[in-house]
């Protein structure tokens, strides 16, 4: 006599295959009331960021680097800002300071890894500067720490009005052209972009 046994589901589930290409979109939107603390804190974190890599041979061979260098050339979102274009400026020794949004964009990127812009924003209703930060990052990229000096940079300084993080799935391949993921966001207080100062 021949019994049927119920098959049974497997006790783990076999990990999504697309969850490794979902890419995080942090944005931050950040009121900055003390301007001389915000550019002394964006030159000291770059200088920090600066002496990470100082001397080091290693550059090219960095993980992060190496990685979001492939996500670039295979044309997948984001494009910008670009890891490569500043790491290779540091090696170059053609890193300039002096602007602290950009300033703080490279500091982010050469601290975490993370591609990373800060855009300083128009608000005509207010004498203080509004800043808007744009973080991207994949499941091997350390998004704690890139969100960790923006908020201690701006609790420094002023106040943080807006966070938001979002998942960017891949898009489909096809020849129709990708949508641009750098799009205006009103809901977190973006009065009108002054145009990136970040780092490339």
């Amino acid at each position: 006599m021949q019994t049927h046994r119920q098959a049974t589901a497997p006790l783990i589930e076999p990990p999504v295959a697309t969850a490794a290409d979902e890419c995080r979109l942090l944005r931050i939107v950040a009121r900055i009331e003390a301007p001389h603390v915000w550019d002394s804190t964006s030159a000291r974190l770059l200088d920090c960021a600066r002496r990470r890599w100082q001397g080091r041979a290693d550059i090219a061979d960095h993980p992060a680097l190496r990685r979001w260098s492939q996500i670039q050339d295979s044309q997948q979102r984001p494009e910008q800002p670009c890891l490569r274009t500043l790491f290779a400026a540091f090696a170059a020794g053609s890193l300039v300071g002096g602007d602290p949004c950009a300033d703080l964009a490279a500091a982010i990127m050469l601290l975490s890894s993370c591609p990373a812009e800060a855009v300083q924003q128009a608000d005509p209703n207010s004498e203080c500067r509004t800043v808007r930060f744009s973080v991207y990052a994949y499941r091997e990229d350390d998004l704690p720490l890139a969100e960790d000096l923006i908020t201690a940079t701006v609790h420094a300084c002023g106040t943080v009005l807006a966070r938001r993080c979002t998942i960017m799935r891949p898009p489909a391949r096809s020849t129709a052209p990708s949508p641009s993921v750098d799009y205006p966001a009103p809901n977190l207080l973006v009065l009108g972009s002054l145009g990136s100062t970040a780092a490339r």
